[in-house]
């Protein structure tokens, strides 16, 4: 009878066992965690606003990293973008995204916000009608200036600050990136980033190997603290950084190139895999609050997308004249893209950087 009983309880804790591991599995009792996996910038999202969401909502947020566009479409493209549920890419890795298949169309009827977008970060080229991306924050690129160093000489207003060896007589900073490196020089040489043929990329050559012998650094930190520590009088940076050190380094000046220059914007999307779009959408709604920009902007300096914070933002100069362009005058900022294959860019950027 014992022997019975024993039997009896070892079956019952057996089955327990099996139905916990396999019943989920089975969809029976379906269950879905209210959670979030967002896939983002290190650099962009606000910690303390999404506490504070999920404190109002309920909604887990499980929040990780990446350093580049690239790292993040090798992790999309290898994983089918299964495990994310929210990114946040920039312009031209959009359209890449876009083009393997990896993302979903935006329901803009889930949209609580859409008509307070800033109309000029709309409908570009990397994503037609924003079918499948919102623009959350950009930038631009121009000059990082120290006043101090210029006290008794014009201050740079282009291009040739950085290219022009008859002008130069000083170091200058510039970002570790070579899709960059490639596209400014194929600007400020011919005035375009499309069509580069064969003999204007051997232009861009000579120009990076003889730029190289008045470059203090490739940083892959920030090139603004050369300018800011007075190792570098002018350094190529985005406005964000710029923003982020003035107000403990005065002499630090932001100036846009007169030729035109770069911008980039940081756009939210969907992967295609993601099943929680219903928890994805409660979070974009609350992160596009007038609040939640608001302190996306004190924290990071990024240009808001949106249009009803633009008055509240205690902001410089030239700032405001960013936020308040219109279409025809963006038109004169071009997005960063790759006009060469990856494998060709790097060899080049291996060659510069040892040359």
């Amino acid at each position: 009878m014992r022997l019975t009983i024993r039997i009896a309880i070892i079956a019952s804790w057996l089955l327990f066992l099996f139905l916990a591991l396999y019943l989920p599995s089975w969809g029976i009792f379906p269950y879905e965690e209210k959670s979030i996996n967002l896939f983002a910038w290190g650099d962009t999202i606000d910690p303390a606003v999404l506490s504070e969401f999920e404190k109002k909502s309920g909604i887990n947020l499980r929040v990780s990293y990446y350093s580049s566009n690239e790292e993040l479409l090798v992790k999309m493209k290898a994983t089918k973008g299964v495990g994310y549920d929210l990114i946040l890419p920039s312009d031209y890795a959009v359209s890449l995204l876009k083009n393997a298949n990896l993302l979903q169309p935006l329901d803009r009827s889930k949209l609580d916000f859409f008509d307070n977008l800033n109309p000029s970060l709309l409908n570009h080229a990397f994503d037609p009608g924003n079918r499948f991306s919102i623009p959350f924050e950009w930038e631009v690129y121009g000059l990082g200036v120290d006043t101090n160093f210029f006290a008794n000489r014009p201050l740079p207003t282009s291009w040739k600050a950085i290219y022009d060896p008859g002008q130069i007589d000083y170091k200058i900073a510039l970002n570790n990136d070579p899709i960059e490196a490639i596209l400014f020089a194929a600007f400020y040489l011919f005035g375009k980033t499309d069509a580069i043929t064969e003999e204007e990329f051997s232009k861009i050559r000579t120009l990076l190997l003889k730029q190289r012998s008045w470059v203090e650094a490739y940083s892959d930190f920030r090139p603004d603290y050369f300018i800011a520590t007075e190792n570098c009088p002018v350094a190529i940076s985005i406005s964000a950084k710029i923003k982020s050190i003035q107000e403990a380094f005065p002499h630090v000046a932001f100036i846009i190139p007169e030729e035109g220059s770069f911008m980039t914007i940081e756009n939210f999307c969907i992967p295609k895999s993601s099943t929680k779009a219903e928890y994805v959408y409660q979070l974009l709604n609350y992160l596009y609050t007038d609040t939640s920009i608001l302190s996306h902007h004190e924290t990071f300096g990024f240009l808001p997308a949106t249009l009803s914070p633009r008055e509240q933002i205690d902001i410089a100069d030239w700032e405001k004249k960013l936020l308040f362009l219109s279409r025809e005058e963006l038109a004169k900022f071009h997005f960063i893209k790759k006009i060469f294959p990856q494998q060709r860019v790097i060899d080049l950027w291996v060659e510069v950087k040892s040359f």
